[in-house]
């Protein structure tokens, strides 16, 4: 990176990837601050941002303005929810392995930092930095802070899949992983990176890959593999990649967005706030983890999810499943979100295929916490 510009033109993929982080981002303070309060813990929360670059951008090739970058996205967020309530703390540590980047960096997050916080820049090497400050973290006994970790190589650079496991013991940390789709689907029959990828994946599966199949096929059988993965050797509870389809590549993504974490609410509050800024151009799938099916989340054909929702029924036939459990697991295994599961129920029961059994005050056209789901012994020999 040495012949680099720094800072240089912010390209429109990133500009997603910052998108989503600001919409996530306010929505984990904000619930995680608004819980401790509650139960009287210390209001704690901490940010890493794994590979934080110079923190800003040009925003076009006039390079006559700027934009943030993630750390500074995330400091402007931050200052908000301590301006509400200053007991608050938000520890941010930023890392990177360019001077040109830290140096930046430094300079930029320290005028932000309007609250005394501790923000940290590192120029280090991930791997060996990140126990550095989970260290520090443990030495203040913030083990339990609730910690949102960002790692996004710029370009590919490989990381060893089982210092996630690590990260990942506190059960309140979750991982933002961008997953370099497009590098790797290139680099993965070249005998130069086969140590990088090895330990990206933590095993040397991605070499069953077929080298005779076409990209997008590659594309899919490294996905699902990583996610693999990322159970196997990281010990993670909830993966959910989000694809974004770019532009200029057709249906070919650049990367993937893939949330990890071991809370159930904490893939429903990432799912949501994609949802709510999935567009045209960038259109993000949600992909259920337990299916090699995507589908959008603007995609008009919602048999899919009531497919999958009809088969789950149906498995638990005659038992009723409660709706909160339906819910839990269509968040885990199909693209829905609340809307388009409820959405989905409605069919199903306008079709009689399923059963909808109402607590008493709740309205027939609604589907909510308390209801009972039992599929038709109508349909169950279809």
């Amino acid at each position: 990176m040495k012949d680099i510009e720094v800072p240089w033109v912010i390209q429109e993929h990133t500009k997603v990837k910052h998108e989503l982080l600001k919409q996530y981002i306010s929505p984990w303070m904000n619930i995680l601050f608004r819980t401790q309060k509650k139960f009287r813990y210390p209001q704690v929360l901490i940010y890493i941002d794994g590979f934080s670059g110079p923190g800003i951008y040009y925003t076009d090739e006039k390079r006559d303005s700027l934009c943030n970058g993630s750390p500074l996205i995330v400091a402007e967020i931050a200052n908000t929810y301590i301006e509400q309530d200053k007991s608050r703390k938000i520890l941010m540590y930023c890392i990177d392995i360019e001077k040109k980047c830290t140096d930046i960096l430094k300079e930029r997050l320290k005028k932000s930092n309007q609250y005394d916080q501790k923000w940290e820049v590192y120029e280090a090497d991930f791997e060996r930095k990140i126990f550095e400050i989970i260290s520090d973290i443990e030495g203040k006994k913030l083990v339990g802070a609730p910690m949102f970790i960002f790692i996004d190589p710029i370009g590919y650079s490989g990381y060893q899949i089982g210092i996630l496991k690590d990260l990942l013991s506190n059960p309140r940390t979750e991982l933002f992983i961008n997953f370099m789709i497009y590098d790797i689907v290139r680099f993965c029959e070249t005998k130069q990176f086969e140590s990088l990828l090895t330990k990206q994946f933590g095993d040397e599966e991605y070499k069953k890959i077929d080298t005779t199949s076409n990209p997008e096929t590659k594309q899919l059988y490294l996905k699902n593999l990583y996610c693999q993965n990322l159970r196997k050797y990281a010990n993670a509870e909830y993966v959910m990649p989000f694809r974004v389809n770019t532009p200029d590549q057709g249906q070919r993504p650049r990367y993937y967005l893939i949330h990890v974490s071991k809370n159930i609410k904490a893939l429903k509050v990432m799912k949501n706030s994609m949802s709510k800024i999935s567009q045209a151009d960038y259109s993000f799938e949600a992909i259920g983890i337990n299916t090699l099916q995507m589908s959008l989340f603007n995609d008009p054909e919602k048999i899919s999810i009531e497919e999958k929702l009809k088969e789950y029924c149906r498995s638990a036939f005659p038992k009723p499943l409660e709706y909160t459990h339906i819910e839990d697991w269509a968040y885990v295994n199909t693209n829905g979100v609340a809307k388009t599961i409820k959405d989905s129920l409605k069919i199903l029961e306008e079709k009689g295929i399923i059963e909808i059994r109402r607590k008493k005050g709740q309205r027939a056209n609604t589907v909510t916490d308390g209801a009972l789901i039992r599929f038709s012994k109508d349909y169950i020999h279809e």
